[in-house]
């Protein structure tokens, strides 16, 4: 390996991982309304749309917290197949804390509607954080058909419950260590991390306890 070339790879990829923390701080207080609200409601503010949607959604909340909204803006048109899609809503809050509580609501209630149909409202990340999302995708999949209760903490950290615990890792490289030690998630998660599973891991796993 070229020693100098090595060194630059690694300078870019703390460069990058630096400017998707950066990001993820500017979005911090954003979230983000999904959904084809465009073309029927064109002539409505944002504001009042996300106020709408907290109203339909969580009566409760639209009495109990002061939401102060300090921009509202749609993101840019992408078409694929050229076929244009509808663009989001991205609401920036005043307090992060009201984000939080609006968020905790939205997985309370699992489905949120807009004037009866069907939209999402999530957190606002960069796109790097994004991708680092979806790639958990197969795995919190297998670990909620298995019961293991699984969540995605801000904000790319898997979580999950494992013998009573709450376990959390913020790259599969974590969580590849950590499921050698366990035998019935190393088996759950052999495909997905490429795992292999041999009798040798009963030594790792008295390893890691001790």
């Amino acid at each position: 390996i070229n020693p100098i070339s090595e060194d630059k790879e690694k300078r870019i990829k703390k460069k990058n991982k630096a400017s998707k923390k950066f990001w993820d701080y500017i979005k911090w207080p954003n979230l983000r309304i999904i959904g084809d609200l465009e073309e029927k409601e064109k002539f409505k503010s944002l504001e009042n749309i996300f106020e709408g949607i907290i109203e339909e959604n969580f009566p409760s909340l639209a009495r109990d917290l002061d939401i102060q909204i300090q921009e509202a803006q749609r993101t840019p048109g992408k078409f694929i197949a050229k076929r244009s899609l509808p663009r989001h809503i991205v609401i920036r809050l005043s307090k992060v804390k009201t984000k939080e509580r609006i968020l905790r609501a939205v997985r309370q209630k699992h489905q949120v509607t807009y004037k009866g149909k069907p939209i999402r409202l999530t957190a606002d990340f960069s796109a790097e954080t994004l991708q680092a999302r979806r790639d958990w995708g197969p795995i919190f999949s297998l670990l909620k058909q298995n019961n293991y209760q699984p969540r995605i903490l801000y904000p790319v950290k898997l979580s999950f419950i494992n013998e009573g615990k709450i376990q959390s890792f913020s790259d599969k490289q974590m969580l590849r260590e950590f499921a050698t030690t366990k035998p019935p998630l190393q088996e759950l998660l052999k495909g997905a991390l490429n795992l292999e599973t041999n009798p040798g891991n009963t030594s790792k796993q008295n390893l890691f306890k001790a």
